[in-house]
């Protein structure tokens, strides 16, 4: 038995309880650290675990809300529930945007619309990369609506202002309001990119008097622009696809990759010798076309502008019309005499009609070019299905060139159409080898 007394300490236990909280003050407490190092601990946790700090204690409630990166995905806002079988999308809708509007609420004050909420944050927290990509979870619902006017801050003031954003990137986002203006706004800019987005404005122009200096890597895919204008003389990099619409560049001499893309199925051979060249007559590395040609055109072209220190390029061509026609495809060795140093060709093309072939070849085929290309090594062509148009091109090129190492011919496709892949190849390796 042992007896239990309630009353005050001796002294001897007041003074070991003394030297236990000594004790316990020298030893090393994650609390006592300074706030900029916890923030650092914080950043390299996941941002559910940085938030889950918050009920640590008193001190580290607001804490987490320092993280460096916001990412509000699917799958964390979300969870297995996003997978769950007999789910309506709506309802995932809702549950995604009251969760991210939680967060969102704690990191800022209350703003306009959802969308607008997280946009307006990004610009108050001064963020360098903002990106919209609602997509896989939620690209059922279409376009995600987002009023670049309510972003934009009061003339004269520096709040909310995206000054220091280098990346933005925007994926199917309806956007309304001046995005012109918002680009402005983003001084250090150097990574700008417009996805399957749909302008208010089809045009999309920056004046000439505040180019964006430090802009080095453009794409612009299917966003229905009736043209698009910007100065960026020091851009880099350059992504397109859209219709054939006005292009205006400016003078980006430090261009060195570019990539183009015609949608179907208007021929885009003439928008591709009359008007690229103008738009980026500074590419040198490479530069990637994909469009349409059609086999009955005629082989004219007009004079203008040239790629004058491109070294590689790249056609995607898809080859439609009759197959009894050439002149449509043959015009293809034209772009020879848009390139005057070329020294690499890689034609990928698709024909979708039945090859047709004569023994005679017309004499623009065989007859060599007025002008001989001096520089053109290798000339790699895919797809090829024997139909009289690529027969006379790969002549044409052959006696266009003199410096040429090897003429490259592959039935193989390389261009994506999931068709007759094996007969194609067969009927295309006949006609190489007969001819």
């Amino acid at each position: 038995m042992r007896a239990v007394v309630h009353g005050k300490a001796t002294k001897s236990e007041g003074c070991a309880r003394i030297n236990l909280k000594k004790r316990r003050s020298q030893t090393f407490r994650l609390h006592r650290l300074p706030p900029d190092v916890l923030r650092v601990i914080l950043s390299q946790l996941s941002f559910k675990e940085a938030a889950r700090t918050s009920i640590v204690s008193r001190k580290w409630k607001r804490l987490w809300r320092c993280y460096p990166k916001l990412v509000l995905t699917g799958d964390m806002m979300l969870g297995s529930s996003s997978n769950a079988a007999g789910d309506h999308p709506t309802s995932n809708k809702t549950t995604f945007i009251r969760r991210a509007n939680s967060i969102v609420r704690q990191l800022s004050s209350p703003s306009a619309n959802h969308i607008d909420r997280w946009v307006s944050l990004s610009a108050s927290s001064r963020a360098r990369r903002i990106v919209l990509d609602l997509c896989p979870e939620l690209e059922k619902f279409g376009f995600v609506s987002l009023n670049l006017l309510h972003q934009l801050p009061p003339a004269g003031t520096n709040t909310n202002r995206l000054t220091i954003l280098k990346k933005l990137t925007l994926h199917k986002v309806s956007i309304a309001g001046d995005l012109q203006s918002l680009l402005l706004e983003c001084d250090a800019l150097e990574w700008l990119s417009l996805t399957f987005c749909s302008l208010q404005h089809r045009d999309l122009v920056i004046q000439h008097q505040q180019p964006l200096q430090r802009l080095r890597h453009l794409r612009v895919l299917h966003c229905r622009l009736q043209k698009l204008e910007l100065q960026a003389p020091n851009l880099t990099e350059f992504e397109f696809a859209n219709h054939q619409v006005p292009l205006v560049l400016g003078d980006c001499v430090n261009m060195s990759m570019a990539s183009v893309g015609l949608l179907l199925p208007s021929d885009g051979f003439d928008y591709a010798c009359t008007k690229l060249p103008f738009a980026l007559p500074h590419v040198c590395d490479r530069l990637t076309l994909s469009m349409a040609i059609r086999t009955e055109a005629p082989l004219l072209m007009k004079g203008g502008s040239m790629f004058a220190n491109l070294r590689h390029l790249i056609l995607n061509v898809d080859i439609d019309g009759c197959p009894k026609a050439s002149t449509g495809v043959l015009r293809l060795a034209c772009l020879l005499e848009l390139a005057p140093v070329l020294e690499e060709l890689e034609l990928h093309m698709y024909c979708a009609n039945t090859p047709f072939y004569t023994s005679d070849l017309d004499a623009a085929a065989t007859t060599p070019a007025a002008r001989l290309h001096e520089r053109l090594r290798t000339v790699y062509m895919t797809g090829f299905y024997g139909i009289r148009g690529q027969l006379e091109l790969a002549h044409r090129i052959l006696r266009s060139t003199v410096a040429l190492d090897r003429l490259i011919i592959d039935p193989t496709r390389k261009v994506d159409h999931d068709f007759r892949n094996q007969a194609y190849a067969g009927m295309g390796r006949t006609m190489a080898t007969l001819y």
